[in-house]
């Protein structure tokens, strides 16, 4: 890797920003297939460090430091997998989630507008 090198993994989409761990995992997977030797330490920079140098916001965050902000994720297991799962999220030094406490999980609007539909349906 170039020495200055200050690689980036982002999107603009509202599915793909879920994901970068898995977008990060694949460009360091090509990246070593084409003989780069991109370490897994470097490859989250790209995610963390990187991101706040390139916005101008290193000095207050990007990394775990004491005196810093940051957010953490707690993943069940490599941050890179497929499979991995967040078990706990900190938002400003604030559980914010937890996978194990159904309160702290997000509500889904996956049956928004459905009992509407259904309402109407069983009406005519």
């Amino acid at each position: 890797m170039p020495k200055n090198a200050c690689a980036i993994v982002h999107s603009d989409s509202a599915e793909g920003i879920q994901r970068l761990n898995q977008e990060a995992a694949k460009a360091m997977t090509y990246g070593n297939r084409m003989g780069l030797a991109i370490s897994r330490e470097h490859a989250i920079t790209w995610l963390t460090s990187n991101a706040a140098k390139a916005l101008g916001i290193d000095k207050v965050t990007g990394t775990l430091e004491a005196g810093k902000m940051g957010d953490v994720v707690i993943w069940n297991s490599d941050p890179f997998s497929v499979y991995a799962l967040a078990e706990q999220v900190f938002i400003d030094g604030t559980l914010a989630y937890d996978r194990a406490n159904p309160a702290t999980q997000p509500a889904s609007d996956f049956l928004l507008g459905q009992f509407e539909t259904a309402v109407k349906g069983s009406a005519q």
